[in-house]
């Protein structure tokens, strides 16, 4: 598949010019030359492809041969993730990234022991970026502010599927039909306080003897999800 690069827009122009970070890293460290196709995307749908015409030390242009527009998946695939340490928060923004996640919401559990920061989610994004290039994804997910228990229940009351290991439903019994949004719900190391797991309504699933990491948890789960909804 070919390379994805970021632009802030995308013009009508028959010739785009990428400039900044993107044009450094692929004249700089990707080596790219005249003629190769490659993709840009702004990240909210619209893209376009077409081979490098120029380069120079901080930019390059490009012929552009395609472009189109990718509309929003349905369902959305949201995740309310509980905030864990900084180093397993980068892992796991990558994984729901490349599992393709449209949303995520980091969430203030009451066993969560890192703290959200106030460069987080502008970190957290570029994390998600950097992953949906890699992975060619042309609609990046959207990461939210952290939320706490009550804010997360006031907005999706009923609608949860929560993994809880001592759920007897497993994951793989779940009917998706004409579905807006998939709300999953993925708890911290130490697990959902019982408080917690009664303000969750919803439908609580197991994913197996085995018990995940809550860094791994969210990318398993969604990996059965799209199977499930058979966009996989």
């Amino acid at each position: 598949m070919l390379s994805v690069f970021v632009v802030p827009n995308i013009s009508r122009d028959d010739v785009l010019v990428v400039d900044g970070e993107e044009a450094h890293h692929a004249i700089k460290v990707m080596r790219l030359n005249i003629d190769e196709e490659i993709v840009v995307t702004d990240g909210a749908g619209n893209w376009a492809q077409g081979s490098i015409q120029s380069l120079d030390k901080k930019s390059f242009a490009i012929q552009v041969s395609r472009r189109g527009f990718e509309d929003p998946r349905a369902p959305e695939l949201i995740v309310i993730q509980a905030l864990t340490k900084s180093d397993r928060m980068r892992e796991t923004i990558e994984l729901l990234t490349v599992a393709g996640v449209d949303r995520i919401i980091p969430w203030k559990a009451q066993r969560s022991i890192a703290q959200e920061k106030e460069s987080s989610t502008e970190k957290w994004t570029s994390v998600a970026i950097a992953a949906c290039k890699q992975s060619r994804r042309l609609r990046f997910p959207v990461i939210e502010n952290a939320l706490t228990t009550h804010q997360i229940v006031e907005r999706f009351a009923g609608k949860f599927i929560v993994l809880n290991e001592n759920s007897s439903h497993k994951l793989s019994d779940l009917k998706f039909v004409d579905q807006t949004a998939v709300v999953l719900v993925v708890g911290p190391e130490g697990g959902i306080s019982d408080t917690e797991l009664s303000q969750l309504t919803g439908t609580h699933v197991r994913m197996g003897q085995e018990v995940l990491r809550s860094a791994h948890a969210g990318f398993a789960a969604l990996a059965a999800i799209q199977t499930l909804i058979r966009r996989w």
